[in-house]
This record gives C-alpha cells, structure tokens and sequence, in this order.
C-alpha cells in the first residue's frame, strides 16, 4: 500500500467529496443563473417582436381608416344629415298622405258591376 492509513485514507475521500459538492453546487448555480438570463434575453426578443408587429399592424390599420378617424367622422355627419332630410321629407309631406289615406278610406266605389252570364 502507499503507507496511508485507512483513517486518512477516509479523511482524503471526505475532503474530495466535499469539494465535489461545492463544484456542484457552484456548477448548478451557475446553469440556473444562465437559464434565468436566457429566460430574461427570450422576453426581450418576444417583446420586441410583438411591439414591431403591432407597430406594423397600426400602421395598416392607419391606412385604411385614416390616422384622425376622418372618414369615420365624414360617414357619421353624411348619415346624420341623410337621417334629417328623410326626417323633414316625411314631415313635409305628411298632410298630404294622411288626407289621401282618408280618401281612400271613405271614398269607396260602390257601383255594382255585373258580369256576363250565359
């Protein structure tokens, strides 16, 4: 044998073991930390992403409605003043087709037609 004896022999095998503890621990700590800032890194690019492609949706969204929702307001004063015309159409001539739906009402032919008989 190498002239150690068996307690030191253990003792050796303790202190080996001790440290591959710590070099596994500092090695875990080490990958957990890596994760984390990869995590960290990955949202960083998810959010970038997300914000150049909302950034491309706007802008489409902008073309085709108009960036101060002009058209919107130009359509919304166009039905109002469709809305009142119709309003003062039927207004105006509201005496008018009342007077003729009594007419009809009252006013019914009451000649009798004959038909031919054979």
């Amino acid at each position: 044998m190498s002239g150690k004896r068996p307690a030191e022999t253990i003792q050796t095998l303790l202190e080996a073991e001790s440290e591959a503890k710590l070099v596994v621990e500092k090695a875990r700590k080490e990958r957990d930390a890596r994760l984390k800032k990869a995590a960290s890194e990955a949202e960083e690019e998810i959010a970038a992403y997300r914000a150049a492609k909302e950034a491309e949706y706007q802008a489409e969204v902008d073309k085709y409605m108009g960036t101060s929702g002009t058209e919107t307001e130009r359509i919304a004063a166009e039905t109002e003043k469709r809305v009142a015309d119709t309003y003062e159409a039927t207004k105006s001539r509201k005496e008018e087709v009342v007077s003729m739906l009594i007419s009809f009402v009252t006013n019914v032919d009451t000649t009798v037609r004959v038909t031919g008989k054979k």
